[in-house]
């Protein structure tokens, strides 16, 4: 197999007659190719690939409604996209995924295209996985810990492109957003439908070595063999261009300023592999730097605290005003708050809908 270079790409591509998109030399296209494959890090569950495949054909599909195109860099005049991250040369692009559409996810629903979010890859990826730089994960796996566990701010967890045992802050649950629900979504059309009225979904792809050499256009795969699969944030679509639009986590030099167009049917996007979108993002990281400090306080009736079996987690119910709020809190979290917590004659909390999200508030008479 000749060397890639941007010369051999750009002969190839323009003798290739589906093809329409520009190669060049890229941070990626450079590295050796084993180094290339550390970019990448999904671990496909034996036999999705063919249930997915096999879903397609025998699923009759109803048909759904949705707009030419949507990109939700540009949505009524505004980006809802965060800034483009960079995973480095470790098997993360799954969390990096999954916090990119939950990012703008939290953007859309509180109505704030400015929100200066940045939530914790390495909380997800190491706490929500473990050590798996070289292995890779699942995006399931990925939202269902965002769903339990939820996501920290970045603060609390900063990102390091290597194996990292688990260490976020003693706050965590004091600043974090965690995923109300989230669905798989296997028809294309359904997987327009989400994107154009709800916001974006993880995807994941088959990369190929061209691609390391993207920098704009509609991609297809024209040369170069399987470097492996890789997890995107899909931002968008269009009909009239037959592509998706996707936020990579390759940094912001790599491609079209950090994203990047597939065409419809390419590289296993939409034919071998499900979406995923999220929805209800909340918690107690709120826009505008502020926290769980903007909601009131409320004496509770009664606290309850409930340890699991295993001990893996501690639930903290409280009756307040007739009706039972909750929080998930971490032991280091319970230990922090000490006897004041089994002490208490009254309780103050705060709280967001069901959730108490004041857990630094315990009052002693």
């Amino acid at each position: 197999m000749p060397k890639l270079t941007p010369s051999y790409l750009k002969r190839q591509i323009s003798s290739h007659e589906d093809a329409d998109w520009v190669p060049g030399e890229t941070a990626l296209s450079k590295l050796p190719e084993e180094e290339q494959d550390q970019h990448l890090g999904v671990v496909v569950p034996p036999g999705e690939l063919e249930r997915i495949s096999s879903e397609l054909e025998a699923r009759a599909y109803e048909a759904v409604q949705f707009a030419p195109a949507r990109d939700w860099r540009s949505v009524d005049g505004k980006d809802w996209t965060t800034p483009i991250r960079n995973q480095g040369p470790c098997g993360a692009c799954v969390a990096f995924a999954t916090v990119a559409t939950i990012e703008t996810q939290a953007r859309i629903e509180r109505k704030k295209a400015d929100w200066g979010l940045d939530l914790s890859e390495a909380d997800l990826f190491f706490c929500g996985g473990g050590r798996l730089c070289q292995r890779g994960w699942w995006p399931a796996e990925a939202l269902k810990y965002a769903a339990a566990k939820g996501v920290p701010d970045d603060a609390c967890f900063p990102y390091q492109a290597q194996d990292q045992a688990c260490g976020s802050c003693n706050d965590r649950d004091a600043r974090l957003l965690k995923v109300g629900s989230w669905q798989e979504i296997v028809a294309p059309d359904e997987r327009k439908s989400w994107i154009d009225t709800k916001g974006p979904v993880v995807s994941c792809m088959a990369v190929y070595r061209d691609f390391f050499s993207y920098k704009q256009g509609v991609y297809r795969h024209v040369t170069g063999d399987l470097a492996g699969y890789h997890a995107i944030s899909c931002v968008g679509y269009s009909e009239d261009e037959g592509c998706w639009i996707c936020k990579n986590s390759w940094g912001p030099t790599w491609g079209d300023n950090g994203f990047f167009k597939v065409a419809y049917g390419q590289v296993e996007i939409d034919t071998n592999f499900a979406a995923w979108g999220v929805q209800n993002v909340k918690g107690t990281l709120k826009p505008d730097g502020g926290s769980h400090d903007d909601q009131a306080s409320k004496l509770a009736d009664y606290l309850v605290v409930h340890t699991t079996p295993d001990a893996t987690g501690t639930m903290l119910f409280a009756r307040v005003e007739g009706q039972w709020k909750h929080a998930t809190i971490s032991p280091q979290r319970l230990a922090s708050l000490g006897p004041t917590v089994f002490a208490a004659s009254a309780v103050s909390v705060k709280l967001d809908e069901d959730q108490i999200v004041g857990l630094s508030l315990w009052k002693q008479y």
